[in-house]
């Protein structure tokens, strides 16, 4: 937990492009996003070699349609990593505004 907290603290700084090219401070963006942005910085997308880890740190389940040798795209990988996000963040929900860091926890 603490590990977390320290790493939102040292990326209050960071700065995220958007679509037009120009850079903005990652504070300005939704606690939402502000996760996935941070969670894409450290987590990395992960390659075929990682298995059973793809995209984002997501771990494959029995069932699920990912197979080995096979790398996500980019865009795959954010899907994935925004609904593993919501999930987990549901399970939290009984905790209000705190259920996204305990999400990561």
């Amino acid at each position: 937990m603490k590990k977390l907290i320290l790493m939102f603290l040292a990326l209050l700084t960071v700065m995220v492009g958007n679509a037009a090219g120009r850079k903005i401070n990652i504070m300005d963006l939704p606690p939402f996003e502000r996760a996935v942005v941070i969670i894409k910085k450290f987590e990395t997308l992960h390659k075929p070699e990682h298995w059973p880890y793809v995209g984002y740190g997501h771990c494959v389940q029995p069932g699920e349609p990912y197979r080995r040798g096979v790398q996500l795209t980019e865009k795959q990988a954010d899907a994935l990593l925004r609904k593993d996000l919501r999930k987990f963040v549901s399970l939290y929900k009984a905790y209000g505004k705190d259920a996204l860091l305990l999400s990561e926890s």
